[in-house]
Protein backbone atom coordinates (compact mmCIF):
# COMPACT_ATOMS: atom_id res chain seq x y z
CA UNK A 1 0.00 0.00 0.00
CA UNK A 2 2.77 2.44 0.90
CA UNK A 3 4.56 1.59 -2.34
CA UNK A 4 1.40 2.36 -4.31
CA UNK A 5 0.80 5.66 -2.52
CA UNK A 6 4.38 6.74 -3.14
CA UNK A 7 3.51 7.12 -6.84
CA UNK A 8 1.18 10.04 -5.91
CA UNK A 9 3.46 11.90 -3.49
CA UNK A 10 4.24 15.01 -5.58
CA UNK A 11 0.77 15.62 -7.05
CA UNK A 12 -0.88 14.94 -3.69
CA UNK A 13 1.38 17.48 -1.97
CA UNK A 14 0.62 20.10 -4.64
CA UNK A 15 -3.12 19.47 -4.28
CA UNK A 16 -2.91 19.71 -0.48
CA UNK A 17 -1.06 23.05 -0.61
CA UNK A 18 -3.10 24.73 -3.33
CA UNK A 19 -6.51 23.42 -2.25
CA UNK A 20 -7.36 26.02 0.45
CA UNK A 21 -5.83 28.89 -1.56
CA UNK A 22 -7.74 28.10 -4.75
CA UNK A 23 -10.92 27.66 -2.71
CA UNK A 24 -10.44 31.10 -1.12
CA UNK A 25 -10.11 32.76 -4.55
CA UNK A 26 -13.11 30.89 -5.95
CA UNK A 27 -15.20 31.87 -2.92
CA UNK A 28 -15.12 35.54 -3.97
CA UNK A 29 -17.55 35.15 -6.90
CA UNK A 30 -19.83 33.12 -4.64
CA UNK A 31 -19.78 35.86 -2.00
CA UNK A 32 -20.59 38.42 -4.70
CA UNK A 33 -23.61 36.36 -5.67
CA UNK A 34 -24.72 36.02 -2.04
CA UNK A 35 -24.38 39.77 -1.48
CA UNK A 36 -26.38 40.33 -4.66
CA UNK A 37 -29.13 38.11 -3.30
CA UNK A 38 -29.17 38.96 0.42
CA UNK A 39 -27.45 42.43 0.49
CA UNK A 40 -25.57 41.50 3.68
CA UNK A 41 -24.03 38.33 5.12
CA UNK A 42 -23.46 36.87 8.55
CA UNK A 43 -20.13 35.32 9.50
CA UNK A 44 -21.83 31.91 9.45
CA UNK A 45 -22.87 32.40 5.82
CA UNK A 46 -19.37 33.49 4.81
CA UNK A 47 -17.87 30.44 6.50
CA UNK A 48 -20.43 28.15 4.89
CA UNK A 49 -19.66 29.64 1.47
CA UNK A 50 -15.94 28.99 1.90
CA UNK A 51 -16.50 25.45 3.18
CA UNK A 52 -18.82 24.74 0.25
CA UNK A 53 -16.22 25.88 -2.28
CA UNK A 54 -13.54 24.03 -0.30
CA UNK A 55 -15.60 20.87 -0.63
CA UNK A 56 -16.19 21.19 -4.37
CA UNK A 57 -12.55 22.00 -5.09
CA UNK A 58 -11.63 19.05 -2.88
CA UNK A 59 -13.69 16.78 -5.13
CA UNK A 60 -11.37 17.72 -7.98
CA UNK A 61 -8.19 18.06 -5.93
CA UNK A 62 -8.37 14.60 -4.36
CA UNK A 63 -10.46 12.42 -6.68
CA UNK A 64 -9.09 13.47 -10.07
CA UNK A 65 -5.92 15.54 -9.87
CA UNK A 66 -3.52 13.42 -7.76
CA UNK A 67 -2.11 11.38 -10.62
CA UNK A 68 0.96 9.13 -10.35
CA UNK A 69 4.15 11.17 -10.75
CA UNK A 70 5.87 8.74 -13.16
CA UNK A 71 3.38 7.67 -15.86
CA UNK A 72 5.68 5.15 -17.57
CA UNK A 73 6.57 3.28 -14.40
CA UNK A 74 3.09 3.39 -12.95
CA UNK A 75 1.35 2.25 -16.14
CA UNK A 76 3.88 -0.55 -16.65
CA UNK A 77 3.25 -1.76 -13.09
CA UNK A 78 -0.51 -1.25 -12.64
CA UNK A 79 -1.95 -0.96 -16.16
CA UNK A 80 -3.88 -4.25 -15.89
CA UNK A 81 -5.07 -3.71 -12.32
CA UNK A 82 -7.97 -1.37 -12.96
CA UNK A 83 -10.66 -3.40 -14.69
CA UNK A 84 -14.09 -1.87 -13.97
CA UNK A 85 -15.99 -3.40 -11.03
CA UNK A 86 -19.54 -3.80 -12.36
CA UNK A 87 -21.12 -6.11 -9.76
CA UNK A 88 -23.64 -3.99 -7.81
CA UNK A 89 -23.62 -6.51 -4.92
CA UNK A 90 -19.87 -6.60 -4.47
CA UNK A 91 -20.19 -4.40 -1.37
CA UNK A 92 -21.71 -7.41 0.44
CA UNK A 93 -18.56 -9.42 -0.23
CA UNK A 94 -16.43 -6.45 0.83
CA UNK A 95 -18.31 -6.22 4.11
CA UNK A 96 -18.13 -9.98 4.71
CA UNK A 97 -14.43 -10.39 4.04
CA UNK A 98 -13.14 -6.85 4.52
CA UNK A 99 -14.37 -6.52 8.08
CA UNK A 100 -13.92 -3.12 9.66
CA UNK A 101 -11.96 -1.83 6.65
CA UNK A 102 -14.78 -2.76 4.27
CA UNK A 103 -17.34 -1.05 6.51
CA UNK A 104 -15.17 2.05 6.86
CA UNK A 105 -14.74 2.29 3.07
CA UNK A 106 -18.51 2.01 2.57
CA UNK A 107 -19.23 4.69 5.18
CA UNK A 108 -16.60 7.01 3.70
CA UNK A 109 -18.07 6.67 0.21
CA UNK A 110 -21.46 7.72 1.60
CA UNK A 111 -20.05 10.52 3.77
CA UNK A 112 -17.98 11.96 0.93
CA UNK A 113 -21.14 13.00 -0.97
CA UNK A 114 -23.19 14.18 2.01
CA UNK A 115 -21.91 17.78 1.64
CA UNK A 116 -22.95 17.79 -2.04
CA UNK A 117 -26.55 16.96 -1.17
CA UNK A 118 -26.51 19.42 1.72
CA UNK A 119 -25.26 22.32 -0.43
CA UNK A 120 -27.67 21.61 -3.29
CA UNK A 121 -30.61 21.48 -0.89
CA UNK A 122 -29.69 24.15 1.67
CA UNK A 123 -28.14 26.84 -0.52
CA UNK A 124 -29.58 26.14 -3.98
CA UNK A 125 -32.90 24.85 -2.56
CA UNK A 126 -33.06 21.80 -4.84
CA UNK A 127 -35.66 19.10 -4.21
CA UNK A 128 -34.72 15.47 -3.62
CA UNK A 129 -35.64 14.48 -7.16
CA UNK A 130 -33.01 16.94 -8.47
CA UNK A 131 -30.36 16.04 -5.86
CA UNK A 132 -30.64 12.33 -6.72
CA UNK A 133 -29.55 12.54 -10.39
CA UNK A 134 -27.04 15.30 -9.57
CA UNK A 135 -25.28 13.06 -7.04
CA UNK A 136 -25.31 10.16 -9.49
CA UNK A 137 -23.97 12.24 -12.41
CA UNK A 138 -21.18 13.83 -10.35
CA UNK A 139 -20.13 10.39 -9.12
CA UNK A 140 -20.35 8.98 -12.66
CA UNK A 141 -18.12 11.77 -13.96
CA UNK A 142 -15.50 11.12 -11.27
CA UNK A 143 -15.54 7.34 -11.73
CA UNK A 144 -15.42 7.59 -15.53
CA UNK A 145 -12.58 10.13 -15.35
CA UNK A 146 -10.55 7.77 -13.19
CA UNK A 147 -11.25 4.85 -15.53
CA UNK A 148 -10.23 6.76 -18.66
CA UNK A 149 -7.11 8.39 -17.21
CA UNK A 150 -8.97 11.69 -16.94
CA UNK A 151 -10.32 11.32 -20.47
CA UNK A 152 -6.94 10.53 -22.00
CA UNK A 153 -4.92 13.19 -20.21
CA UNK A 154 -3.12 10.41 -18.34
CA UNK A 155 -1.87 7.42 -20.41
CA UNK A 156 -3.65 4.74 -18.33
CA UNK A 157 -6.34 4.30 -15.69
CA UNK A 158 -4.95 5.30 -12.29
CA UNK A 159 -7.97 4.24 -10.20
CA UNK A 160 -10.85 1.79 -10.53
CA UNK A 161 -14.36 2.38 -11.80
CA UNK A 162 -16.66 0.83 -9.16
CA UNK A 163 -20.42 0.63 -9.61
CA UNK A 164 -20.81 0.35 -5.83
CA UNK A 165 -19.24 3.81 -5.53
CA UNK A 166 -21.99 5.16 -7.77
CA UNK A 167 -24.64 3.78 -5.43
CA UNK A 168 -22.98 4.83 -2.17
CA UNK A 169 -22.10 8.31 -3.46
CA UNK A 170 -25.67 8.86 -4.66
CA UNK A 171 -26.97 7.63 -1.30
CA UNK A 172 -24.63 10.12 0.40
CA UNK A 173 -26.10 12.98 -1.65
CA UNK A 174 -29.61 11.98 -0.53
CA UNK A 175 -28.45 11.79 3.10
CA UNK A 176 -27.07 15.32 2.70
CA UNK A 177 -30.42 16.47 1.31
CA UNK A 178 -32.21 15.00 4.34
CA UNK A 179 -29.79 16.69 6.77
CA UNK A 180 -30.35 20.01 5.00
CA UNK A 181 -34.12 19.63 5.33
CA UNK A 182 -33.75 18.93 9.06
CA UNK A 183 -31.33 21.85 9.53
CA UNK A 184 -34.04 24.32 8.48
CA UNK A 185 -35.81 23.49 11.75
CA UNK A 186 -32.88 24.91 13.78
CA UNK A 187 -31.43 27.49 11.38
CA UNK A 188 -34.17 28.91 9.12
CA UNK A 189 -33.19 29.99 5.63
CA UNK A 190 -32.59 33.71 5.20
CA UNK A 191 -35.40 35.66 3.59
CA UNK A 192 -34.54 37.39 0.32
CA UNK A 193 -34.89 41.19 0.75
CA UNK A 194 -36.42 43.61 -1.68
CA UNK A 195 -34.05 44.52 -4.53
CA UNK A 196 -34.63 48.21 -3.83
CA UNK A 197 -32.90 47.91 -0.44
CA UNK A 198 -29.35 49.31 -0.36
CA UNK A 199 -26.94 48.50 2.48
CA UNK A 200 -25.60 51.81 3.82
CA UNK A 201 -23.55 50.10 6.56
CA UNK A 202 -21.50 47.54 4.62
CA UNK A 203 -18.90 45.53 6.49
CA UNK A 204 -15.24 45.12 5.56
CA UNK A 205 -15.83 41.95 3.51
CA UNK A 206 -18.79 43.47 1.67
CA UNK A 207 -16.64 46.46 0.75
CA UNK A 208 -13.76 44.23 -0.33
CA UNK A 209 -15.90 42.03 -2.58
CA UNK A 210 -17.50 45.10 -4.15
CA UNK A 211 -14.12 46.76 -4.71
CA UNK A 212 -12.77 43.60 -6.37
CA UNK A 213 -15.73 43.65 -8.78
CA UNK A 214 -14.97 47.29 -9.58
CA UNK A 215 -11.28 46.54 -10.09
CA UNK A 216 -12.18 43.72 -12.47
CA UNK A 217 -14.07 46.32 -14.50
CA UNK A 218 -11.06 48.65 -14.38
CA UNK A 219 -8.78 45.88 -15.66
CA UNK A 220 -11.30 44.87 -18.33
CA UNK A 221 -11.26 48.49 -19.50
CA UNK A 222 -7.64 49.54 -19.31
CA UNK A 223 -6.05 46.30 -20.54
CA UNK A 224 -7.56 46.22 -24.06
CA UNK A 225 -7.20 50.01 -24.37
CA UNK A 226 -3.52 49.78 -23.43
CA UNK A 227 -2.92 46.97 -25.93
CA UNK A 228 -4.72 48.97 -28.59
CA UNK A 229 -2.58 52.05 -27.89
CA UNK A 230 0.63 50.02 -28.12
CA UNK A 231 -0.39 48.33 -31.39
CA UNK A 232 -1.46 51.69 -32.85
CA UNK A 233 1.87 53.25 -31.85
CA UNK A 234 3.86 50.50 -33.55
CA UNK A 235 1.67 50.83 -36.62
CA UNK A 236 2.14 54.58 -37.10
CA UNK A 237 5.65 55.06 -35.64
CA UNK A 238 8.85 54.55 -37.64
CA UNK A 239 11.74 52.91 -35.74
CA UNK A 240 15.06 54.75 -35.75
CA UNK A 241 18.59 53.35 -35.55
CA UNK A 242 19.10 54.57 -31.96
CA UNK A 243 15.99 52.75 -30.71
CA UNK A 244 13.70 55.78 -30.72
CA UNK A 245 10.59 56.17 -32.86
CA UNK A 246 9.62 58.92 -35.29
CA UNK A 247 6.06 60.21 -35.52
CA UNK A 248 4.30 62.57 -37.95
CA UNK A 249 6.86 62.18 -40.67
CA UNK A 250 9.81 62.62 -38.33
CA UNK A 251 8.64 65.89 -36.83
CA UNK A 252 8.34 64.23 -33.39
CA UNK A 253 10.81 61.73 -31.91
CA UNK A 254 9.98 59.69 -28.80
CA UNK A 255 11.68 56.90 -26.88
CA UNK A 256 10.04 53.57 -26.15
CA UNK A 257 10.04 54.17 -22.37
CA UNK A 258 6.94 56.36 -22.59
CA UNK A 259 4.86 53.21 -23.23
CA UNK A 260 5.50 52.08 -19.65
CA UNK A 261 3.28 54.96 -18.56
CA UNK A 262 0.35 53.97 -20.78
CA UNK A 263 -1.05 51.25 -18.51
CA UNK A 264 -0.97 53.32 -15.28
CA UNK A 265 -2.39 56.37 -17.06
CA UNK A 266 -5.26 54.48 -18.70
CA UNK A 267 -5.87 52.57 -15.47
CA UNK A 268 -6.05 55.84 -13.53
CA UNK A 269 -8.63 57.19 -15.98
CA UNK A 270 -10.67 53.98 -15.75
CA UNK A 271 -10.44 54.14 -11.95
CA UNK A 272 -11.76 57.70 -11.95
CA UNK A 273 -14.69 56.68 -14.11
CA UNK A 274 -15.70 53.62 -12.09
CA UNK A 275 -14.80 54.85 -8.60
CA UNK A 276 -15.57 58.58 -8.81
CA UNK A 277 -17.90 59.55 -11.65
CA UNK A 278 -20.21 56.52 -11.39
CA UNK A 279 -20.81 56.71 -7.60
CA UNK A 280 -21.18 60.50 -7.77
CA UNK A 281 -24.01 60.05 -10.25
CA UNK A 282 -25.65 57.07 -8.47
CA UNK A 283 -25.86 58.08 -4.80
CA UNK A 284 -22.60 56.40 -3.82
CA UNK A 285 -23.09 53.16 -5.74
CA UNK A 286 -20.36 51.92 -8.03
CA UNK A 287 -21.23 49.21 -10.55
CA UNK A 288 -19.97 46.66 -8.03
CA UNK A 289 -22.09 48.35 -5.38
CA UNK A 290 -25.15 48.14 -7.60
CA UNK A 291 -24.59 44.39 -7.97
CA UNK A 292 -24.04 43.76 -4.24
CA UNK A 293 -26.61 46.36 -3.12
CA UNK A 294 -24.34 48.66 -1.11
CA UNK A 295 -23.36 52.32 -1.15
CA UNK A 296 -20.07 53.90 -0.16
CA UNK A 297 -21.92 56.97 1.15
CA UNK A 298 -22.78 55.78 4.65
CA UNK A 299 -24.27 59.15 5.67
CA UNK A 300 -25.76 62.08 3.79
CA UNK A 301 -23.16 64.70 2.81
CA UNK A 302 -23.56 67.70 0.54
CA UNK A 303 -21.37 70.40 -0.93
CA UNK A 304 -17.83 70.71 0.40
CA UNK A 305 -18.06 67.75 2.78
CA UNK A 306 -19.17 65.40 0.01
CA UNK A 307 -16.34 66.71 -2.18
CA UNK A 308 -13.80 66.11 0.61
CA UNK A 309 -15.21 62.58 1.15
CA UNK A 310 -14.79 61.63 -2.50
CA UNK A 311 -11.41 63.34 -2.78
CA UNK A 312 -10.00 61.43 0.21
CA UNK A 313 -11.38 58.09 -0.97
CA UNK A 314 -10.26 58.58 -4.57
CA UNK A 315 -6.74 59.69 -3.66
CA UNK A 316 -6.08 56.80 -1.27
CA UNK A 317 -7.65 53.95 -3.26
CA UNK A 318 -6.47 55.42 -6.57
CA UNK A 319 -2.85 55.69 -5.40
CA UNK A 320 -2.87 52.09 -4.15
CA UNK A 321 -4.48 50.85 -7.37
CA UNK A 322 -1.97 52.63 -9.59
CA UNK A 323 0.88 51.35 -7.39
CA UNK A 324 -0.36 47.80 -7.90
CA UNK A 325 -0.57 48.27 -11.67
CA UNK A 326 2.84 49.96 -11.88
CA UNK A 327 4.33 47.06 -9.95
CA UNK A 328 2.60 44.53 -12.16
CA UNK A 329 3.75 46.24 -15.36
CA UNK A 330 7.31 46.51 -14.04
CA UNK A 331 7.35 42.82 -13.08
CA UNK A 332 6.39 41.80 -16.61
CA UNK A 333 8.61 44.20 -18.51
CA UNK A 334 11.93 42.38 -18.19
CA UNK A 335 13.55 40.40 -20.99
CA UNK A 336 16.13 37.74 -20.28
CA UNK A 337 17.43 36.72 -16.87
CA UNK A 338 19.01 40.09 -16.03
CA UNK A 339 15.95 42.00 -17.23
CA UNK A 340 13.63 39.74 -15.22
CA UNK A 341 15.65 40.22 -12.04
CA UNK A 342 15.74 43.99 -12.45
CA UNK A 343 12.03 44.21 -13.32
CA UNK A 344 11.07 42.13 -10.28
CA UNK A 345 13.21 44.40 -8.11
CA UNK A 346 11.53 47.46 -9.60
CA UNK A 347 8.09 45.96 -9.02
CA UNK A 348 8.75 44.97 -5.42
CA UNK A 349 8.33 48.46 -3.98
CA UNK A 350 5.01 49.49 -5.59
CA UNK A 351 3.47 46.05 -5.12
CA UNK A 352 4.50 45.97 -1.48
CA UNK A 353 2.97 49.41 -0.92
CA UNK A 354 -0.27 48.31 -2.59
CA UNK A 355 -0.54 45.04 -0.65
CA UNK A 356 0.25 46.65 2.70
CA UNK A 357 -2.06 49.58 1.99
CA UNK A 358 -5.07 47.47 1.00
CA UNK A 359 -4.47 45.08 3.91
CA UNK A 360 -4.28 48.01 6.34
CA UNK A 361 -7.56 49.44 5.03
CA UNK A 362 -9.26 46.05 5.35
CA UNK A 363 -8.07 45.61 8.95
CA UNK A 364 -9.15 49.17 9.74
CA UNK A 365 -12.62 48.48 8.34
CA UNK A 366 -12.86 45.28 10.37
CA UNK A 367 -11.98 47.10 13.59
CA UNK A 368 -13.85 50.38 13.06
CA UNK A 369 -16.62 49.06 10.80
CA UNK A 370 -15.99 52.16 8.71
CA UNK A 371 -13.37 53.39 6.29
CA UNK A 372 -11.16 56.37 7.24
CA UNK A 373 -13.06 58.77 4.95
CA UNK A 374 -16.36 57.73 6.57
CA UNK A 375 -15.34 59.80 9.61
CA UNK A 376 -15.94 62.97 7.58
CA UNK A 377 -19.11 64.21 9.30
CA UNK A 378 -22.47 64.52 7.61
CA UNK A 379 -24.17 67.83 6.94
Amino acid sequence: MLGYLSYFSTSFTIALLLWPLVAAVLTLPMLAGLYHRYHRLRALSVGAAYLSVLYFTGLVAFTLYPMPDDPDTFCATYAGSYAPQLDPLMFITDLRYGGLYGLLQLVMNVAFFVPLGFVLSRWLRWRWWAVLPAGFLVSLFIESSQLTGFWGLYPCAYRQFDVDDLMTNTLGALVGWAIARLSVMWVPQTAVPDDSHVNARPGALHRAVTFIIDMALVVATYFPLTLGAVFLFHHVAAPLANGDFALFGGRVTVGVDWMNAIAPAVAALAFLVFELLVPLAHHGQTFGGMFTHMTIETVARHGARRAVFYAARTLVLGALTVAAIVGYVAAGSGSGVAGTVSSVAAADGPLRVAVIGFAALFVFALAARRMPWDFIPEN
